[in-house]
């Protein structure tokens, strides 16, 4: 009666499970290992090697462990990596997680189901994002983080299974698996000469990684409460490109200069995403409470998983 973790070994998901390991639940963790490192989880973690869209085989994992609480995490949520497979993000991300819940439904409903979505799910808009904003993404990892979420209330509404939908903003911190923005700019910055980037004028809502895994544990502990709940989970403060690159080159001691990368540049970049996080803040008590400067100098330490 312990807590099921999907994506367990990657960025977000293995602070999470460190957190509610350190608050003293059985943790299992299930990733196909694909960007996850096993050698992030602590010892008392159980490993199970799996992929999320194997129905039979997720259904007799919590036939047999029947988690008290499911945290779903696994994704490809890099948006380069969505846009140039499309089909293979819709799979994991919208197939993946309709396989889960009917493992669910078919072997054991667990008294809290946390998915993780994405702010990409509203429509761009250059205003912070409230929950009840208009929903419009517009690209493909919006777009499957939209349909998963459908998928989960409706497992809701047809089951009563309590169910959280969280919105993550921009993830940052030390050890991501993609080389988003700031590790890039991080990694780039090491090798020293100056840094090739795509589009540094769009905004974005840093939010930091061990803030994050708080928020997705208060969540859990919160929805059975609530039955269905969604909530915006960032810092409520959009940033763009040029002041990470300030922030960067101070925390690395030299004066960073970027040439423009066409290569870099997305076809389509909404020009701003913010998010409104009062709700979070008034439901569960939680807000980002790490500074972006903070954040930013524990990514500089270690960018990237296994860097």
């Amino acid at each position: 009666m312990g807590v099921l973790v999907t994506g367990g070994c990657g960025f977000v998901g293995s602070r999470l499970v460190a957190r509610l390991v350190d608050a003293g639940e059985t943790v299992l963790a299930l990733d196909d290992l694909s960007l996850g490192r096993p050698e992030s989880l602590p010892a008392s973690v159980e490993l199970v090697v799996a992929d999320v869209r194997d129905t039979d085989a997720v259904a007799e994992l919590v036939a047999v462990h029947r988690p008290r609480a499911v945290l779903h995490l696994a994704a490809i949520h890099f948006v380069p990596a969505c846009n140039s497979d499309p089909p293979a993000a819709l799979s994991v991300n919208v197939v993946g997680t309709q396989s889960l819940l009917t493992a669910l439904e078919r072997a054991h409903l667990p008294d809290a189901l946390v998915l993780a979505s994405t702010g990409a799910v509203y429509e761009p808009s250059p205003h912070p994002h409230r929950e009840d904003s208009p929903l419009a993404p517009d690209d493909v990892y919006g777009l499957s983080k939209l349909r998963a979420e459908q998928a989960a209330r409706l497992m809701h509404r047809r089951t009563g299974a309590p169910v959280a939908v969280a919105r993550l903003f921009n993830v940052v911190g030390p050890g991501e698996t993609n080389p988003h923005l700031v590790p890039e700019i991080v990694t780039q910055a090491r090798r020293g000469g100056e840094l090739r980037l795509g589009n540094l004028d769009t905004r974005r809502d840093y939010v930091y990684v061990d803030d994050v895994a708080q928020g997705l544990h208060k969540l859990a502990e919160a929805v059975p409460h609530e039955g269905l709940a969604t909530l915006n989970l960032g810092a409520g403060r959009a940033v763009d490109g040029h002041e990470l690159i300030e922030l960067i080159g101070e925390l690395v001691g030299r004066r960073l200069t970027v040439t423009g990368d066409p290569e870099r540049t997305r076809h389509s970049d909404r020009p701003v995403l913010e998010s409104d996080p009062s709700a979070a803040r008034e439901l569960l008590g939680w807000e980002a409470t790490t500074s972006l400067r903070a954040a930013l100098a524990a990514a500089v330490e270690r960018p990237l998983a296994g860097g």
